[in-house]
């Protein structure tokens, strides 16, 4: 099925009415240009839902709102998660106001694609297990892809995943280009599971990739070019993460400067764990390229904190730094066998 938008105060009205009078398991096509969305549009599982393409059908937001599209389980304050969506071959247009996040994901294998987000006052794409108002489900919310989608000038995060239990695990981030954020371009409260790969980084106010609670957790052939981005103050990081006690993560082929430079009074480290949540931590670091701009820029830090981490470090080239890598309490380093 397919609706048409006209760039007119009532598309928010039409395409939520034809969405809600849907059957599980259709497509629905947006057609016309500009939708003018005058409010938030809560999107239904078990549906796809597809663009003409990134110009050609355009989805802009008009007035406050908290969200331009979200999933159904996400406004509806759901106790479990939706069943599987699909979003491609559009663009969401936020107007830069407030805290308003471009896509909120609350669904399992949900499928993003070929999607372009820009200028949302919040965070551009959301994939969190807490609903609209504040409560957690009880299930798992797993499985997501989100691939080859240009996310630029987010106020807060570009991507990411929001997760107060053990429920946003073992996603794909893959092939996206994110640029311009006022804080993280990744941010992930729980990495676990998840793989980061091939996405391009750039324009980055806070840290590049932060990646919360690493398990089985693989970051991957990632191109970072700018972090911490106009500080004067404060520690920022290209990726960062902390890991959890078991099963290891990798880190490895990324590539990371600061080609726009650094600001005195910020402190810039490259690669980092900065702790063990629990048990011992293990983690791969090999392969990483890492062009630093100052001498005494760290290109890699580890810290296992009050608990252990285990790292084999290998085959890296740190250039143009001081302290090529630092490590902290209870680190086990080795460079491989």
């Amino acid at each position: 099925m397919s609706v048409t938008c006209t760039n007119s105060t009532s598309d928010a009205a039409n395409l939520q009415q034809a969405i809600n009078s849907s059957p599980s398991g259709a497509a629905i096509e947006i057609k016309g240009g500009t939708c003018l969305l005058t409010r938030g549009i809560n999107l239904l599982g078990n549906r796809t839902y597809i663009g003409a393409n990134r110009t050609g059908t355009v989805l802009r937001q008009d007035g406050d709102m908290g969200y331009v599209l979200a999933a159904d389980t996400y406004v509806n304050n759901s106790s479990a998660t939706g069943q599987p969506l699909s979003i491609s071959n559009l663009t969401v247009q936020c107007n830069g106001s407030g805290s308003t996040d471009g896509i909120i994901i609350l669904n399992w294998q949900t499928d993003v694609h070929d999607v372009d987000v820009r200028d949302c006052g919040g965070s551009g794409i959301v994939d969190t297990n807490t609903t609209a108002n504040g409560t957690a489900i009880t299930n798992t919310s797993v499985n997501s892809r989100f691939e080859n989608n240009f996310i630029s000038n987010s106020g807060q995060y570009g991507f990411e995943v929001y997760d107060s239990r053990n429920s946003v695990t073992d996603g794909y981030l893959v092939d996206n280009q994110i640029a311009s954020s006022g804080q993280d371009a990744i941010h992930l409260d729980n990495a676990a599971g998840w793989n980061i790969s091939g996405n391009h980084l750039y324009g980055v106010a806070g840290n590049a990739i932060y990646a919360s609670r690493l398990y089985g957790t693989t970051i991957y052939g990632n191109h970072i070019e700018d972090f911490g981005l106009g500080q004067n103050s404060g520690t920022w990081y290209g990726i960062v993460g902390t890991a959890q006690g078991g099963m290891g993560s990798t880190i490895f082929n990324n590539t990371i400067a600061n080609n726009s430079g650094e600001t005195a009074g910020a402190k810039y480290i490259y690669i980092a764990v900065t702790q063990t949540n629990y048990g011992t931590g293990y983690l791969s670091a090999t392969g990483n390229i890492i062009l630093a701009s100052r001498s005494d820029d760290v290109g890699f830090f580890f810290n296992g904190g009050p608990n252990k981490l285990v790292v084999v470090s290998s085959g890296n080239k740190v250039a143009s730094t001081g302290i090529v890598s630092r490590n902290a309490r209870n680190v086990t380093e080795t460079h491989g066998t």
